[in-house]
């Protein structure tokens, strides 16, 4: 018989079993059936309708179709993998829809058809490996949550004026009410595929969602290196320009990026605390690396509050996990062997000495950077490295050897340093020369270890050229930044050298103690603390060298009194005790808060009117205080254009005069930069006739709103150099219109651009395929557009009953996995992490308006719900 959890050897193509088609045998194969048809009459229809090319959309959902029909159990990888990158509404002009949606469906025809025909038959397991149960009364609470969402979008359509279906809808018109909520429609789509995977393959399933996830962390993280590679730079930290890698949401501001990042951090960063493979787990260190500079680059005090909130309990619960598994022994069903041996919890005193250490180094970071920037940080970090690389034969020697080997260190050291800060006084440059030197005498002696040998005399060498190494980190700083820096400078290495040395007199207060942390086995715990060494360089960088994330945290009490002013006006915005119960509607937040709230929050906005003979677009400025931030921008993305002057030709009417902004920039979202603009004082014509080469006539509903007759201008832009960037960073072009009166109306019925060579940089300049291709953004001004707290976001749209649901799922999830039947499944610690950080960041910014952002979470949620530990599922052995 199999051992308990273990999975049948696969056969077939790429494993995958024997491939058949059945006709489905039960009631809920057919039910199967039939969600897969719908999911693919849904897919297809929003595939063809895709603004790019309908074609190659539907050629590639078919291909998602088919990967999800063969790796059905995995389709959790294949939805949340590609979800950072898969944002295309710059470039489509769809809001209300987008490539998400056809992901869901597609994961969801292929899944549901693969599962309904048998494609890949899988034994039913046993009810007690079922990896999904939801009880009855968690049953009724995800109903009652999917009724609280559907209600809101009917309170929505009405608020809207009605039910009017569209491709390109708006903030302000009726789709703005799916878009808004359709996140949790998406994920309970998916949820009986995704139990009937965690029936069939639960350890499959659960690997999956863990690399879905991770993968997901890498592609953003991937993508805000890109931006800051492209635009402000990788090390700068001064610039005001805060990351928005690929997620459109934030074209009205908002947080979509800083909730991405905290629900999908803590999942790579528990897969690296796990993971035995040393190309696992490098390649999981890279990642972990690089979310880190994501959410460093930010500047999100949210993010930056959350994760030592949402980080710290999951270590908690990680090692409660780890603790029940050493005490149920060896032979425990609930102990799964497969990653690898997992550590032992550290000592008590060696966890002091940990911190210590930690404590040391960042004190001594933030006074080196100080003192001597980014080259006497460089030599912090090789000292730590030495340290943290400090052999086990050093303890061997008795504790007189070893504390007369520190003292004799100790002075000889000081004898060494002052000679060298001495040549570098005389000698330029000899101060990086000589910390060259010792770190690698450092080096020499780590490699002449002769581990289970005591040598009194090593240790003696070895405390030297350490204590030599630090006194040269000292010379650095004090070379780079002169007397002012030296005492800061000494007083670090003071620190450090004082924590050296108990842990070299006290054995247990060294962290890297025990067998799996000598020889071999240790490299994975000193590589996982030197990536910890450069997380905190990193942090005191930008807190030291960057001007504006000092000016953000020195702001956070003005910013904070301002938050509270708007949560007062948004909460303001509901009338009477219907709407307080059950909220206003989805998505109503921004038109209520143009109607009905301060001027500041009538925003610019856009329409797509129709004549007889044509469409138009109607644009019209905010009655608010304009600069160029605050500008309502109608942008598309185009090819760089080549360098030269630009013609643009526009057909327009207006009712009064009106300052046009038209501008060509390299823009990834919100933050322009080597701008080319034009900016015409459009005047009314009120001739008659129609202008020459304008339209054929003015429209009778256009006299009697006042506006003046179509005419045609034509406008010069430029010289306009070579855009675009580098071929390793590139840079996105964008061409936008705004309007720089306050309350002012442009129509544009047509517009065309051509560059130097005569090519057409526009598409759609007509209007006649609705808004598509367009886009719309507000740089700077982004009040208006979120109420800026999460929980308000679901009162305001769902009320008290919506919010009460859904605060009490999040309270029962984190409950469950915390302390409940689900605590020892393997993904726990990670899924209570991720949801704190949500919430921690929902407290100052809505996210789940942000669909992306609300599918991730409510994945989350949901599986939190049902996911509990299996035989042979639980946390990995200790050693």
């Amino acid at each position: 018989m199999a051992a308990v959890g273990a999975s049948p050897a696969p056969s077939g193509l790429l494993g995958l079993g024997e491939l058949q088609l059945k006709l489905p045998a039960t009631k809920t194969q057919w039910l199967a059936l039939a969600a897969g048809v719908g999911f693919g009459l849904v897919g297809a229809e929003l595939a063809w309708h895709h603004p790019l090319s309908g074609p190659l959309a539907l050629a590639a959902w078919g291909a998602a179709v088919l990967l999800a029909a063969l790796f059905w159990v995995k389709t959790p990888v294949l939805v949340l993998a590609p979800l950072p990158l898969i944002g295309l509404a710059p470039w489509t002009g769809w809001i209300s829809f987008e490539e998400m949606d056809l992901l869901v469906t597609a994961c969801g025809c292929g899944g549901y058809l693969a599962y309904a025909l048998q494609l890949n038959a899988r034994d039913r397991a046993p009810a007690w490996r079922h990896g999904l149960v939801y009880s009855p009364v968690v049953v009724v609470l995800m109903m009652a949550l999917a009724l609280s969402a559907a209600w809101s979008i009917r309170r929505g359509f009405a608020d809207a004026g009605g039910f009017t279906f569209g491709w390109f809808h708006g903030y302000h018109e009726a789709m703005n009410s799916v878009r808004n909520a359709k996140a949790i429609f998406l994920a309970l789509a998916l949820l009986p595929l995704w139990t009937a995977a965690a029936t069939a393959r639960p350890r499959g399933f659960s690997r999956g969602l863990l690399l879905g996830l991770v993968l997901a962390l890498a592609g953003a993280s991937a993508a805000a290196l890109w931006e800051r590679l492209a635009y402000p730079g990788v090390l700068d930290f001064s610039t005001d320009y805060r990351t928005t890698a690929l997620f459109w949401e934030m074209h009205v501001g908002g947080a979509a990026l800083d909730g991405f990042l905290v629900l999908t951090l803590p999942f790579a960063l528990l897969a690296l605390l796990r993971t035995r493979s040393p190309w696992r787990f490098a390649i999981g260190l890279v990642i972990a690396l690089l979310a880190a500079y994501a959410c460093l680059t930010t500047f999100s005090r949210g993010v930056y509050l959350a994760l030592p909130l949402a980080l710290i309990p999951m270590v908690m619960l990680a090692d409660a996990q780890r603790r029940r598994a050493a005490a149920s022994g060896p032979e425990s069903s609930q102990i799964d062997s497969t990653l690898g041996a997992v550590d032992e919890p550290l000592p008590r005193l060696a966890k002091v000495g940990a911190l210590a250490m930690a404590g040391a180094f960042a004190l001594a970071a933030a006074l080196i950077f100080g003192s001597g920037g980014y080259r006497g940080l460089l030599a912090l970090f090789f000292v730590m490295v030495i340290l943290l690389a400090m052999p086990a034969s050093l303890w061997l020697p008795t504790l007189s050897q070893r504390l007369t080997a520190l003292i004799m260190g100790g002075l000889l050291a000081l004898l060494l340093g002052g000679a060298s800060w001495a040549l570098s006084m005389a000698v330029p440059k000899a101060a990086y020369v000589l910390n060259v030197v010792a770190l690698l005498c450092c080096a020499a002696l780590r490699w002449r270890d002769q581990p289970g040998q005591a040598r009194p005399l090593y240790v003696l060498l070895v405390a030297t050229a350490w204590f030599w190494l630090l006194a040269t980190m000292v010379i650095v700083a004090d070379y780079w930044s002169g007397t002012t820096g030296r005492w800061t400078a000494l007083a670090a290495g003071l620190a450090l050298a004082g924590v050296w040395a108990a842990m070299l007199v006290e054995p247990r207060l060294w962290p890297l103690q025990g067998k799996d942390s000598h020889g071999a086995a240790g490299w994975r715990k000193r590589a996982l603390l030197v990536a910890g060494l450069l997380m905190v360089m990193a942090i005191v960088a930008a807190l030291g060298g960057g001007a504006y994330l000092r000016d953000r945290v020195a702001t956070w009490k003005e910013d904070g009194q301002t938050r509270l002013t708007h949560w007062r006006e948004g909460l303001h915005l509901l009338h009477g005790g219907r709407q307080w119960l059950l909220g206003k509607g989805a998505g109503r937040f921004v038109p209520s808060n143009f109607y009905e709230g301060p001027v500041s929050s009538q925003v610019g906005d856009y329409r797509l009117r129709h004549d007889p003979t044509e469409s138009y677009l109607a644009l019209a400025a905010g009655k608010h205080a304009l600069g160029r931030g605050e500008q309502f921008r109608v942008s598309q993305r185009i090819t760089a254009p080549a360098a030269g002057p630009v013609a643009i030709t526009l057909v327009h009417r207006t009712a009064a005069d009106a300052n046009l902004v038209l501008q060509i920039c390299e823009k990834n979202l919100i933050y322009p930069d080597n701008c080319h603009s034009v900016e015409p004082m459009l005047k009314p014509l009120r001739a008659e006739a129609p202008a020459e080469g304008g339209a054929e006539a003015t429209a009778p509903a256009a006299a009697t709103a006042g506006m003046g007759a179509w005419q045609t201008s034509e406008f010069k832009l430029g010289p306009v150099p070579a855009l675009g960037g580098d071929w390793w960073a590139p840079r996105f072009v964008t061409f936008s219109m705004a309007l720089d009166t306050r309350a002012a109306r442009v129509d544009i019925a047509r517009i065309a651009m051509q560059d130097a060579q005569g090519r057409q940089l526009l598409v759609n300049g007509d209007f006649n395929r609705e808004m598509a291709r367009w886009f719309f953004s507000s740089d700077r001004h982004h009040l208006p557009w979120h109420i800026k707290n999460a929980a308000l976001h679901v009162l305001f749209e769902q009320g008290l009953v919506g919010l009460a649901l859904l605060g009490g799922a999040y309270l029962l999830v984190l409950v469950r996995l915390s302390f409940g039947r689900g605590r020892d499944h393997p993904l726990a610690p990670a899924i209570v992490a991720a949801l704190i950080g949500l919430g921690t960041v929902g407290a100052f910014d809505s996210l789940l308006d942000a669909p992306r952002v609300g599918f991730v979470f409510f994945t989350l949620l949901l599986l939190g719900l049902g996911l509990r530990a299996l035989p042979g599922e639980g946390v990995a052995r200790v050693a």
